[in-house]
């Protein structure tokens, strides 16, 4: 059984978080150890491998990069096939940029300019992910692969960001 079959939600890239949240809290409560205390081995092993299968859906869907991936994964593309590292050059220059000015608010603990950072990579995120689901939905699976590996390296930044700030406080 697949990811989206397991939550029960139809296998696409945008995914309503909360009805995600729901399913999944819902199937868990179906698997919880408490519910199978009297059951036999058997049947604790399944509802132990149920549950395993639930919080594995559940990882794969929350995370856009995840699904995007996954969604690849079932037309059998890997987006992250080590034989193709090609980028665009443009998107490896920005890659630069970002990581410079990261480092630089860093430096001067300029947490303004990192919480900026912050919204504008994650609507460079929100953008790719809306461009993948195009191209996959569209049927352009290396446009939708070369969106997938951006998304990649864009959250990269966000969780560089993101810890640039913690240690700021």
């Amino acid at each position: 059984m697949n990811a989206f079959e397991t939550m029960g939600l139809a296998p696409t890239f945008f995914v309503d978080e909360g009805e995600l949240q729901k399913r999944y809290r819902a199937l868990q409560s179906e698997t919880h150890p408490d519910r199978f205390v009297n059951a036999n081995d058997a049947d604790k092993r399944a509802a132990l491998e149920r549950a395993t299968q639930i919080n594995e859906a559940y990882q794969t869907l929350r995370d856009p990069v995840r699904r995007a991936m996954y969604l690849l994964w079932q037309k059998n593309v890997n987006g992250m096939d080590e034989k193709n590292t090609s980028m665009p050059h443009d998107f490896l220059v920005e890659q630069i940029d970002w990581r410079e000015a990261i480092a630089d608010a860093k430096l001067k603990e300029d947490s303004d300019r990192l919480e900026e950072m912050s919204t504008e990579l994650q609507s460079v995120m929100d953008s790719l992910g809306d461009t993948f689901a195009a191209a996959y939905d569209g049927g352009h699976l290396p446009v939708a692969t070369t969106l997938a590996r951006k998304m990649r390296f864009t959250q990269k930044l966000i969780e560089e960001v993101d810890l640039a700030m913690e240690a700021l406080g």
